[in-house]
């Protein structure tokens, strides 16, 4: 991979990790619930089915959605881990996240499909990973 490419992950990669562990850490819920409304939105104007409006089915996308960026950001930087790995990561990740909200943050809930959610994030960014690395011409570590 260029090292320009790898150079810029190194950056932007510290910098998602901040905002990412601000919204999952805060101690209020009001900027993950602000963001999760705003998705909502964006999808009904993007005529996304009623279905998948329901606040419920949005915030387990958002929660899904949060962590791709930082599992291909994470993929650019070390090439070593597979798909496997960064699914594993995102759980542990997911899980202390969650462990801290439930005992540190009062106003937080701590839930078990968030573990999921963002665990299949991280299955996501990795297969993405795994898919582009795979494709004729790709450029490897």
């Amino acid at each position: 991979m260029r090292d320009g490419v790898r150079r810029g992950a190194r950056v932007l990669l510290p910098c998602y990790l901040a905002v990412l562990l601000f919204a999952l850490l805060a101690p209020s819920a009001r900027t993950p619930s602000a963001s999760v409304g705003w998705l909502g939105r964006a999808l009904e104007r993007l005529g996304a089915p009623e279905q998948l409006l329901e606040p419920s089915r949005v915030e387990f996308l958002a929660n899904v959605a949060i962590l791709v960026p930082a599992v291909v950001l994470g993929a650019v930087v070390w090439a070593a881990p597979s798909w496997r790995d960064w699914t594993a990561y995102g759980f542990v990740f997911s899980g202390g996240v969650e462990v801290v909200q439930a005992l540190l943050l009062e106003e937080r809930s701590a839930t078990y499909v968030d573990v999921v959610a963002n665990t299949l994030g991280a299955l996501v960014g990795g297969l993405l990973v795994a898919v582009v690395r795979r494709r004729p011409g790709a450029v490897s570590h």
